[in-house]
């Protein structure tokens, strides 16, 4: 099996464009080899995870809600299964752990600062959200993610075979500046490789199984996290 529709598209501002292709996947990534070079990580801290898209870090939360309408025909069942927003905070907590250790500020602290921090949804935005959250925690640097679809193999009634489907987004903001430091997005929808068996199963290291959306997620947040240039 291979990702057959899998996107990662990963965004850094300020420096030259490098476009490197992703083995294993259909997957481009976009980065830049200096926009982060003076960052030093001294505590991050992961906003728990938006439903629906984000336009922008300007958009009022109120709008992320939906999907692109070009992923829409794939997708049908537009709607997030219960808790796949806590499913997001968790995988990626896991991974921001793996690498800044003690740096990565707890989630029950983050949760604790959080919903005191909630504005009506019409009038806030991630940026705002995300500045406010990492100056309450003392982090310079807050990680905001958005999911808006996880779909799990065999959910669609009318297509009983289908694949895991997810797609997410994770954003890095600078807490002092509110400069967006750093973009990533992943794209995935798994399907059953009969041409390049091996090459594809190898690359990606996934097994000759199918993958729940939680292991696909699990794969994409690796992948994209992968592209971030921090220690």
């Amino acid at each position: 099996m291979r990702i057959h529709m899998a996107k990662i598209i990963v965004f850094a501002f300020g420096g030259l464009l490098v476009f490197v292709w992703l083995a294993g996947c259909s997957s481009q990534t976009q980065s830049t080899q200096g926009s982060l070079v003076d960052v030093t990580v001294k505590e991050i801290a992961l906003m728990p995870f938006l439903a629906g898209q984000m336009a922008s870090p300007d958009a009022p939360i109120a709008t992320v809600s939906a999907p692109r309408k070009a992923e829409t025909a794939i997708i049908e069942n537009v709607n997030l299964p219960d808790g796949t927003a806590l499913i997001m905070n968790r995988i990626v907590n896991t991974e921001l752990k793996i690498r800044f250790a003690e740096r990565l500020i707890p989630p029950q602290l983050v949760s604790e600062a959080y919903q005191p921090l909630l504005m009506a949804p019409e009038l806030d935005t991630p940026r705002k959200r995300a500045i406010r959250l990492g100056s309450a925690l003392k982090a310079n640097l807050v990680m905001v993610g958005n999911i808006w679809w996880y779909r799990e193999r065999g959910a669609l009634t009318q297509m009983p075979d289908n694949p895991a489907s997810v797609g997410f987004e994770l954003t890095l903001i600078n807490v002092e500046t509110g400069a967006r430091l750093w973009r990533g997005r992943f794209e995935g929808t798994q399907e059953a490789l009969t041409s390049d068996l091996l090459g594809g199963v190898e690359r990606l290291n996934m097994g000759l199984r199918w993958l729940s959306a939680k292991e696909l997620a699990r794969y994409g947040v690796k992948s994209v996290l992968g592209t971030l240039p921090l220690k």
